[in-house]
């Protein structure tokens, strides 16, 4: 005759098995999150290579910055301009009255990764809305210091266009109560860039006057 289990040994079963997930779920997480971090600079790669693409085609210019006071628009703030998507280069979205290139940040869902460009800004209406700018360290990027210039021009800034997404554990209820913390250098100094030991920051990639590219890529591996 067959013996069962009894019930301490069921229970001692049990106990192993959750002491074994308790253990493997922190780097299951982990795993999950690296594994979206290389979707995100792979699919920023991409998009990069739009811009590129369509600064190209257009005399070297790039798309303008889209921005919105409204409500409904602004977790949709800098979203992926919508002149990619009139000449072909990325698919469509649209909510609302926002149309963008869509491709889904996968720390925001619902929400297109975000662009800011130097220069010139218009609603998603099409009415122009003054100029873009950006607060760059001092020195930036070899020697990044406190001290934060303004820039607006994109013939003098050191930056041309920053590409971003919010990245793990960011207060998402921010992007609806109030802009991003632009005079604080966002999202240009490397202090609001993810950084593998706080496991936060945003995951960024940008494209510097000369025309080459850095962003939190080369630091998150």
């Amino acid at each position: 005759m067959k013996r069962g289990f009894t019930l301490i040994e069921l229970l001692v079963v049990i106990a192993i098995i959750s002491l074994l997930m308790a253990i493997l779920m922190p780097a299951l997480s982990r795993a999950r999150e690296q594994a979206k971090i290389l979707v995100v600079n792979g699919e920023l790669y991409g998009i990069a290579i739009a811009l590129e693409s369509y600064s190209m085609d257009n005399e070297d210019k790039y798309p303008p910055t889209r921005a919105d006071c409204n409500p409904w628009a602004r977790k949709h703030a800098y979203a992926l301009p919508q002149e990619l998507v009139d000449q072909g280069y990325l698919p469509k979205g649209e909510i609302g009255k926002v149309r963008f290139a869509k491709i889904e940040d996968e720390f925001n869902k619902d929400c297109a990764y975000k662009y800011i460009a130097v220069g010139p800004k218009y609603d998603y209406l099409g009415a122009p809305f003054g100029n873009q700018h950006l607060y760059i360290p001092e020195g930036f990027p070899d020697f990044e210091k406190e001290d934060l210039v303004k820039y607006s021009d994109s013939r003098i800034s050191p930056v041309t266009w920053v590409l971003f997404s919010i990245g793990p554990k960011y207060d998402k209820e921010s992007l609806e109560k109030r802009d991003f913390p632009l005079k604080e250098g966002f999202p240009v100094s490397r202090q609001f860039w993810y950084s593998p030991k706080t496991r936060k920051g945003i995951l960024t990639r940008i494209r510097l006057e000369k025309g080459q590219h850095i962003g939190s890529f080369e630091t998150n591996g």
